[in-house]
């Protein structure tokens, strides 16, 4: 009786990962290569922002730098929530930290780039946030 629960329990967490997988797919391919570049960009913006912190050059509230900085760690730990092994999803809860964290640093990030001199729209583009509506 209890092989019979236990066999039930992993064929049903094997077709709840193969929907959830299925999902995910469904996504990724709704989804534009620009907002991938874009995410990337965001992710080099955030190592400048840091790199110009922790040298001295720029200064940022302690908040904005401890979570730009926990949620690159988590972005590069190969081993977290859902490990980077296992195919879309692994990468999934990576971007959802840094997406958050953006968000809330955005304007700080909008900062540091006036600081050096770039177009922050080409960052964090208002177009972007319509098309996913």
């Amino acid at each position: 009786m209890a092989r019979a629960r236990s066999a039930a329990a992993v064929a049903s967490g094997a077709i709840a990962l193969a929907a959830r997988g299925a999902a995910i797919a469904a996504y990724l391919q709704r989804v534009s290569p620009w907002r991938f570049r874009q995410f990337i960009v965001r992710v080099e913006l955030a190592v400048a922002c840091i790199r110009d912190v922790v040298r001295g050059d720029y200064r940022l509230p302690w908040k904005t730098v401890a979570a730009l900085s926990a949620a690159l760690a988590y972005f590069l730990a190969p081993i977290d929530a859902i490990p980077d092994f296992v195919p879309l999803a692994g990468f999934i809860d990576d971007a959802a930290v840094l997406g958050l964290v953006f968000g809330a640093a955005e304007a700080d990030l909008r900062h540091y780039c006036a600081w050096r001199g770039f177009d922050p729209d080409g960052y964090f583009d208002a177009a972007e946030l319509t098309a996913e509506s």
